[in-house]
């Protein structure tokens, strides 16, 4: 009686022809379930251990889209940018040509003052009052000036004694070369009359009078306002009597802006 051998996977014929085949399992014992579980035997030159070339380049190919779909995003923002400074650096070099231009064709320069005439007046129990007439001249063809006195910020001495406190005038001058002649006062102190060297009407000893004069001015074009400068004036002048009919025998007056 011949004795049946079993043969395995290697050397049953089939398998030549067969990649993969399934290992036949004997039946479970009695007493145990069959699981839902199959094994399957691989041929080792198919399982592969590292992932196919293929794959690699598949995500690559992903990467770079995603890579690509960014930098279309960014180079519009880059280009809106870039496009936006150059508008702003044009209007900046637009703004300062324009202030350049207007500051050299609008440069301001200072009024000039003169005195014409020099009075005072005293009653008995009152400070005396010294009117002083003056001439202003704007130089500036194309500006107009706004002075803006802030309080009695001007004085008249004589010598180094200060004899009296007066405030200039609110004025506008038009543009053009105009001239105004105003009118201010000083009021000296009460109980101080003056000095007796003021009092000689002699032709041969003039008064020698310092006019110091403190006042914001504006320079303005048209309605802007282009400058807002401080202004200070001081006249040095010599009159022949402080009476009636006063003459002005020399002066010199300068302005300054600051």
């Amino acid at each position: 009686m011949e004795e049946r051998v079993a043969y395995t996977v290697g050397d049953n014929p089939q398998s030549r022809h067969n990649d993969v085949s399934p290992q036949l399992l004997l039946p479970p014992p009695p007493g145990h379930h069959l699981s839902s579980a199959f094994v399957v035997q691989v041929p080792k030159d198919q399982v592969y251990r590292v992932p196919p070339p293929e794959h690699a380049q598949i995500v690559e190919k992903h990467r770079m889209e995603a890579v690509a779909k960014k930098t279309k995003r960014k180079v519009p923002c880059l280009k809106y940018l870039f496009c936006l400074f150059i508008v702003l650096l044009v209007i900046a070099l637009l703004i300062g040509a324009a202030v350049a231009v207007v500051f050299y064709s609008f440069k301001p320069k200072a009024p000039a003052f003169s005195v014409s005439s020099v009075a005072v007046k005293q009653n008995k129990g009152n400070p005396p009052t010294y009117d002083v007439r003056l001439k202003i001249k704007n130089p500036n063809p194309k500006m107009g000036v706004k002075y803006t006195s802030e309080g009695d910020d001007s004085k008249l001495s004589f010598g180094t004694k200060t004899i009296g406190w007066g405030r200039f005038p609110n004025l506008e001058h038009e543009k053009g070369y105009t001239a105004d002649v105003i009118n201010m006062k000083f009021h000296g102190d009460k109980g101080k009359p003056l000095p007796a060297s003021m009092n000689d009407t002699r032709a041969k000893n003039p008064v020698s009078l310092t006019l110091d004069i403190e006042s914001p001015v504006v320079f303005n074009v048209w309605i802007l306002k282009l400058w807002r400068k401080d202004m200070e004036v001081k006249c040095e002048f010599r009159v022949d009597t402080m009476g009636e009919g006063t003459k002005i025998l020399d002066q010199d007056c300068n302005t300054k802006l600051f």
